[in-house]
């Protein structure tokens, strides 16, 4: 099979100005002020840009490029610090260091497709393909590299590289050199690019983030690729058209004849019944753990990625294009000022406090079930995944309260964000957990009644930590205080915790 690919165009006039010299370059990449990311970033991408625009000998280019991945891992770490952000909207500062550090990773990529192209051309029947299976590993882990970095900042993955990424995968997979390198297979690798992808990482905080690319590291290697004819008689699978600049995504159980061109389907079954048996394991241990929290936090982590990867969300309502604007309050504490009348806290040394002033965000389509919406004017990173909003339609007075489920910032620094309607009907109340000294501050929360048709029980969103199983609460509603048991976790993500509840 022959391997074509996008590569920047070659310019003999670069060829002067270009460092071919692999000790030479050493040496410069060496000097390079690494304590100033910023400044060495430009300098690096200006070279690898030219490198990759000029004529080498392929083992030239191949020792020039590992030369120039040594200092890329040494930048990452400061460039990552920088634009690592707790919400949207970036920062300028948070944008330039992440807009260099896509450059940088994306001309490494350019620099090994280069490297692979020649050595492909050079090829004569009696030549070895050894050099071939490293260079599509390497690519695919800048590919990888490159997905992270994008979630971390809450943007599109660059156009282009998914159909980059197919195309490697397809050469090596005709090829017969899917598992090779031995110590991390082009297979493993394009396992992993596809797993994090379909674990949605632009739903979690950058702190859960950090989780569920280990968890991705960990248990990518368990997922199988399937042919087509596999699909009409599976439940459910996850598929990549390999001709097409896209993602992998999940199709469910229907004819291939809807899909044209090359296709993979990636089955998760032993995926499947490999977390499920990481999960009750965890479950046992949680009773025992010396930092409850902490392990609370990971198992529902890990029940939030296990649904991603073998049980796709499924929408109850197709969505319709809208073109309103709605205003939103973001947070927990300022959804609970929304939403009408507010209990008086004793603790408070005032009671009274403006309701928080709401932002103006475009729906770009709706369903009964939430809403994706857009906007240019958000609080500087105000936005964060995980966090609970209230919103409210146009024509009406009422407030929805909503679960952030994915946001992203474009590269026009417009703001999307996904959002899951939580109830239509929640009350704003005060919250303390009850102890023997009755210390402690109230903090906001919501009641969310019970929605009979779904089979919800009545639940409580609060700030997370509050839940704890069996834990008493005092409650202030406007008609007075409640002490209420929580009694089964729902759901724990950065900016609250779901729960259900009892009267003592």
């Amino acid at each position: 099979m022959s391997l074509s690919l996008n590569l920047p165009e070659i310019d003999p006039k670069l060829a002067s100005m270009v460092e071919t010299d692999p000790k030479k370059l050493r040496e410069w990449l060496i000097g390079l002020p690494i304590a100033n990311v910023i400044e060495s970033g430009r300098m690096v991408n200006d070279a690898l840009v030219s490198c990759n625009r000029t004529k080498i000998d392929a083992d030239e280019r191949i020792k020039l490029l590992e030369h120039y991945r040594t200092t890329l891992e040494l930048l990452h770490g400061g460039l990552e610090n920088l634009y690592t952000i707790s919400g949207l909207p970036l920062r300028d500062s948070a944008r330039q260091a992440s807009q260099l550090a896509r450059s940088l990773w994306m001309a490494l990529a350019d620099g090994y497709k280069r490297a692979i192209t020649d050595k492909l051309e050079k090829r004569s029947l009696f030549s070895s393909n050894k050099q071939i299976p490293p260079l599509i590993q390497a690519a695919l882990l800048v590919y990888y590299r490159v997905v992270q970095l994008s979630s971390r900042v809450y943007s599109p993955v660059p156009t282009g590289m998914w159909q980059e990424a197919h195309r490697l995968f397809r050469y090596a997979a005709e090829s017969k050199i899917l598992d090779e390198p031995e110590e991390t297979s082009i297979a493993l690798q394009y396992k992993r690019l596809l797993m994090l992808a379909l674990a949605d990482p632009q739903r979690y905080a950058p702190a859960e983030l950090d989780k569920v690319i280990e968890l991705t590291d960990n248990y990518a290697h368990l997922v199988h690729f399937q042919a087509l004819s596999e699909l009409s008689s599976s439940a459910g699978f996850f598929l990549v058209q390999l001709d097409r600049d896209a993602g992998p995504h999940y199709v469910g159980s229907r004819s291939g004849d809807l899909y044209d061109g090359t296709v993979v389907l990636i089955d998760t079954i032993e995926l499947g019944k490999k977390l499920h048996r990481a999960l009750a394991a965890l479950e046992q241990k949680i009773p025992q753990a010396t930092d409850r929290a902490k392990a609370m936090m990971w198992l529902e982590l890990l029940r939030r990625v296990s649904k991603q990867w073998t049980i796709a969300p499924k929408r109850l309502f197709n969505r319709i294009l809208a073109d309103a604007e709605v205003e939103i309050c973001l947070g927990l504490q300022a959804s609970a000022a929304c939403t009408g009348s507010r209990p008086i806290d004793p603790t408070a040394d005032d009671d009274e406090a403006p309701r928080p002033a709401g932002s103006r965000w475009r729906v770009l389509n709706e369903s009964p079930g939430g809403y994706a919406v857009r906007t240019r004017a958000a609080p500087s990173e105000g936005v964060r995944a995980g966090e609970i909003v209230a919103l409210r339609p146009p024509f009406s007075d009422d407030w929805l309260v909503a679960s952030v489920r994915w946001m992203q910032q474009s590269e026009q620094n417009q703001i999307e964000m996904g959002l899951q309607i939580m109830t239509a009907n929640a009350q704003g109340v005060l919250i303390k957990p009850l102890t023997s000294n009755d210390a402690g501050q109230y903090q906001h929360a919501l009641l969310l009644p019970e929605v009979s048709a779904l089979k919800q029980p009545a639940q409580i969103a609060a700030m997370r930590g509050i839940y704890a199983p069996l834990r008493e609460l005092s409650v202030l509603t406007p008609d007075g205080e409640v002490v209420l048991r929580a009694t089964r976790l729902v759901e724990q993500q950065m900016g609250y915790d779901l729960f259900q509840y009892q009267p003592r």
